[in-house]
């Protein structure tokens, strides 16, 4: 089994927990980006990474996507009827997280440090935090959902 290290945006991470505690067991290949997120995904749910290394920029998700052009993204989206830069969004997320989060970006981390991390701060106060122009309702559904991915993967992988 490949436990090797990976690279990722932190909000990508809770993500992936967020949707596993939605109820995917299996990330599925998305056609219309062709990034790696359901790969990395399922490397997080079956227990197959050992560091992580955060990162603001592109991460081992972003490499392969069709958005991806000259290491920016260049997706868009429209939430409450104003259009975002994705890649200028995610990036201000990934620095609240990160320093809220008390981490460093490019720095190597042991996985199992990061879960006990995550574990042991993930609260609604976090995801309002991060997520503010979000709605209560959101952030709510956000944080029991990723709360229990979370759960979810410590008592299917101990810890």
């Amino acid at each position: 089994m490949d436990r090797g290290g990976l690279v990722i945006k932190p909000h990508h991470l809770l993500d992936i927990f967020k949707l596993y505690g939605k109820g995917v067991e299996k990330f599925v290949p998305d056609e219309r980006y062709n990034h790696d997120f359901y790969r990395v995904g399922n490397r997080v749910i079956e227990n197959r990474v050992r560091a992580v290394e955060f990162t603001c920029g592109n991460d081992d998700i972003c490499r392969p996507c069709v958005c991806l052009k000259q290491g920016v993204c260049g997706d868009r989206f429209v939430y409450r009827g104003v259009e975002h830069n994705k890649n200028s969004y995610n990036e201000e997320l990934d620095r609240r997280l990160i320093d809220r989060l008390g981490l460093e970006a490019d720095r190597e981390y042991e996985f199992t440090d990061i879960i006990d991390l995550l574990n042991g701060n993930l609260s609604l106060d976090l995801i309002g935090f991060v997520w503010s122009d979000k709605s209560c309702e959101e952030n709510e559904s956000r944080y029991e959902d990723t709360r229990r991915g979370i759960e979810k993967y410590l008592l299917r992988h101990g810890g």
